[in-house]
């Protein structure tokens, strides 16, 4: 046999091997068909190195006689296998689907509270179940989370959080469309339903989500464009969104997951800068939005306010230290009385310092004060005026889990009631 012919046969059965290696990842006759090829390689590359060696022989005059022609029988397995390692080089190729990673939280603890006008809810409580999917391909991207959760009345409750599509045109914009957080404050945006991210067991009761007594638009069903471009030597980060407007129905705000009540829309944005140096960690921005909000009795409109928002807010989170503040100020306008505009405002303040790297207490401040003749927040179960003190300890078990203890102390002047409040919180994501 010729060198030349002897080479060729290598290269095509290096080239098969090469083949063979990342296809056993792939489907089940793909795999028997690589195995029936190996063994037909082995016996192949056996008889190439006899060949070799016959070759090596008469080069060096070992040999007085010509070197033996290739029995028939291995003539055509040797032409059978290069024909199979050039179909499968020519063939189009499955790809591999491993499948979409599969992220969650969870927590568990127990509650203890002194505000009997609600009922003794006292004892040990089911958090939530949160899978969290983001799958992307190439510039689009996805956000899918889901959750489970038990309510105050013990039954199962399940909830398409987000939703989300979106493509990515740069660093400095990404457009979605879907169910997203809507994008005021920080709060809002960085801290969702996965209790093991936040550093408190609660969040502040205003921005809490609708249905947990939240006053403000949690969740949003609209466009949303983001992104972020250099400024000096930091960073300059914008939100911008229109969304179905709210409405208040059986008295909990109501962000319209299907259609809008009314033809107004929700509009809102949030600009933040997170400058570099000596002030490293930390961000500071303004937000606002508007829109027009029905309050529904019965099914029927009673009122609509004219909801205009704008505050600020910054985040802090260096040198073992975490800050984080807001502020809200509202000036409503009734369109339905026609008795003019109504100002209100809310806020927090939340500080947390890291000590020996697993131990962080925390303290937060909250107060609202909500005008009552205002109809977007009188109609509210949780439109009410409130000032709480929150202090806590969190516990890093592990990167992934973290044990929290929190207590507060909450007082209604509207309701000219007092309570306290303790909580446990075992929390992990995965």
């Amino acid at each position: 046999m010729k060198t030349k012919a002897i080479a060729r046969l290598a290269a095509g059965s290096l080239f098969a091997a090469c083949l063979a290696a990342p296809a056993t990842g792939a489907a089940q006759d793909d795999s028997q068909r690589i195995r029936d090829l190996e063994r037909k390689l082995q016996e192949s590359m056996r008889l190439i190195e006899q060949l070799s060696q016959r070759l090596n022989d008469l080069e060096r005059g070992k040999a007085s006689a010509p070197a033996p022609a290739p029995r028939p029988q291995d003539q055509a397995r040797i032409e059978a296998l290069e024909k199979t390692v050039n179909d499968m080089a020519s063939a189009p190729r499955e790809s591999v689907d491993t499948g979409v990673p599969l992220h969650g939280f969870a927590d568990v603890g127990y509650e203890h509270t002194t505000a009997k006008q609600d009922g003794n809810r006292t004892g040990f409580v089911i958090g939530n179940l949160d899978l969290y999917l983001t799958p992307s391909f190439g510039r689009v991207k996805t956000l899918t989370e889901l959750v489970f959760e038990v309510t105050e009345e013990g039954t199962l409750a399940t909830d398409l959080e987000r939703v989300q599509l979106g493509y990515t045109v740069s660093d400095e914009l990404t457009a979605w469309i879907g169910r997203f957080h809507t994008p005021y404050g920080y709060w809002n945006a960085a801290f969702h339903h996965g209790a093991q991210i936040q550093t408190s067991v609660t969040r502040p009761r205003f921005i809490d989500f609708e249905d947990k007594g939240g006053i403000l638009p949690a969740h949003t069903v609209g466009i949303w464009a983001t992104g972020q471009v250099r400024l000096g030597e930091g960073r300059l980060h914008y939100d911008a969104y229109v969304g179905n407007g709210n409405r208040i129905a059986d008295n909990i705000l109501d962000f319209n997951a299907h259609r809008d009540d009314n033809t107004n829309k929700l509009v809102g944005f949030n600009v933040g800068y997170a400058p570099r140096g000596s002030l490293e960690g930390l961000v500071f921005g303004l937000h606002g939005f508007g829109e027009d909000v029905d309050a529904y009795v019965d099914g029927v409109s009673v009122a609509r306010t004219r909801v205009q928002m704008a505050g600020g807010y910054f985040y802090y989170d260096a040198n073992n230290w975490e800050g984080i503040g807001e502020y809200y100020r509202f000036k409503d306008r009734d369109l339905t009385g026609g008795t003019g505009s109504r100002t209100s405002w809310a806020g927090f303040l939340q500080l947390g310092y890291t000590l020996a790297e697993a131990w962080t207490p925390y303290y937060r401040y909250e107060k609202t004060d909500l005008d009552q003749a205002d109809a977007f927040f009188a109609y509210q179960d949780s439109g009410r005026s409130y000032s709480r003190h929150v202090a806590g300890v969190r516990y890093h078990l592990d990167p992934r889990a973290a044990l929290k203890f929190e207590a507060n102390h909450t007082h209604e002047p509207g309701l000219a009631r007092t309570y306290n409040e303790l909580r446990a919180q075992f929390a992990i994501r995965f």
